[in-house]
């Protein structure tokens, strides 16, 4: 038999914890499958911010932080400035990004980062 699917590596091995029907198990996989393709896995840092993406440090075979409500933007600018040679993404919802984290996403677009 061939196998056609298998858990990304950077992908944990844990059962997660969101509601059913949710799209979050779905999402961390593409992400977790988008770092193994580019052999990132050690050198990403993922940032998430409260809501249901607050505990992605147990999903996640990289290294994360927690930034406060609406300011992963601004959290992965410094991150990704003190250290350039990383990979660094923000995991927001859409409160998060588009409603409170409005100003944040709007000027990190604006510097091009």
């Amino acid at each position: 038999m061939k196998t056609v699917f298998k858990r990304p590596h950077a992908l944990k091995n844990v059962s997660m914890l969101y509601c059913p029907g949710c799209t979050h198990g779905i999402i961390h996989r593409l992400v977790a499958e988008v770092i193994d393709e580019l052999g990132i896995e050690g050198k990403t840092i993922g940032v998430s911010s409260v809501g249901c993406s607050y505990e992605n440090y147990k999903y996640f075979n990289c290294d994360m932080v927690q930034a406060a409500h609406g300011r992963a933007p601004a959290v992965a600018t410094g991150i990704k400035r003190v250290n350039p040679g990383n990979i660094v993404f923000t995991y927001q919802g859409d409160g998060d990004l588009a409603a409170i984290g409005t100003s944040e996403v709007v000027h990190a677009a604006a510097r091009g980062e």
